[in-house]
């Protein structure tokens, strides 16, 4: 049993030069594969010849399942960690997360403790996406830190650990999902296998929560519809069609209220947040969302 020959570093990128300088030195200590998602070839260069790092190029933006679902299928290790790259890798905490797994049967996923910059703990581990809607926000489950090993319905999925027979067999990220509650649905499909999702507090990751990449301000605003629709393509997975457009029907006037009642306080950027929601739903309905592809 060794990380360095059982594992293999997942990472997809976008814009994420310096990330991916911050931690050359250790995540080249494994067997890693990037997939670079940028128009840019920066990290392509920055890796040229490093030992363990495989670099995958992909010719369009696959989005972050379709790009780890690539770099799974090139994996040839036992085990993978699908890492965001804005975690900041610590091999110790990669190789407690890793002998844990050997302590429990029907393992699914493990996640470490995240936590910010400032190292403040950060919430890793909630209930399912359903079972939130469902429940006030502010509920204690949702926002719980586990204080020793804990079994979640969802994880956080900027760092899983996880077999590749196992990703395989769930068929991994959901392709429809070009960003945003892929981990949501990984988690699903791992909790309807009957297998655990656990947090594991004594492995400790910092997660640079929103720095994954180098963004405009039309890409960020690009980003805040993407997730909208989404939201919007997973919630359509669990619920029916009129479940479904009553949640859209509610979110639209929802939206349009805080539209105008910003504007009349004159809270532009709230305003503006509001009115990318809007065209979220109007984007989806009409299902020209894919050319922000």
């Amino acid at each position: 049993m060794n990380i360095y020959n059982d594992i293999t570093l997942i990472i997809v990128c976008f814009n994420s030069y310096k990330l991916i300088q911050k931690n050359l030195s250790e995540i080249s200590k494994f067997k890693t594969i990037i997939v670079d998602n940028s128009k840019s070839n920066e990290i392509g260069l920055l890796v040229k010849g490093v030992k363990n790092i495989k670099y995958i190029k992909t010719k369009k933006n696959l989005g972050y399942g379709k790009g780890n679902n690539l770099g799974v299928s090139e994996s040839k290790t036992p085990f993978i960690l699908i890492l965001n790259p804005d975690i900041l890798v610590e091999s110790t905490s990669i190789e407690i997360l890793y002998r844990t797994y050997f302590n429990y049967e029907n393992i699914g996923i493990l996640a470490p403790a995240l936590y910010d910059n400032s190292n403040n703990r950060r919430s890793n581990g909630s209930l399912s996406y359903i079972n939130r809607e469902k429940i006030n926000k502010k509920n204690i489950l949702i926002n719980q830190k586990a204080e020793g090993n804990t079994c979640y319905q969802f994880a956080v999925g900027c760092a899983f650990l996880i077999k590749k027979e196992f990703f395989d067999e769930i068929g991994g990220f959901d392709k429809d999902l070009f960003m945003y509650f892929e981990d949501n649905d990984l988690c699903d499909k791992t909790i309807e296998k009957n297998k655990s999702i656990i947090e594991i507090p004594e492995s400790k990751m910092i997660h640079l929560q929103g720095l994954s990449a180098d963004n405009s301000f039309l890409q960020n605003c690009k980003l805040s519809i993407i997730h909208k629709i989404s939201e919007y393509i997973y919630y359509k997975k669990k619920t029916n069609f009129f479940n479904l457009y009553k949640k859209i029907l509610i979110n639209f006037f929802d939206y349009l209220q805080r539209f105008f009642v910003n504007i009349i306080k004159l809270k532009f950027n709230k305003s503006f947040k509001n009115l990318l929601r809007i065209l979220s739903i109007i984007l989806y309905i009409s299902k020209f969302y894919i050319f922000l592809y």
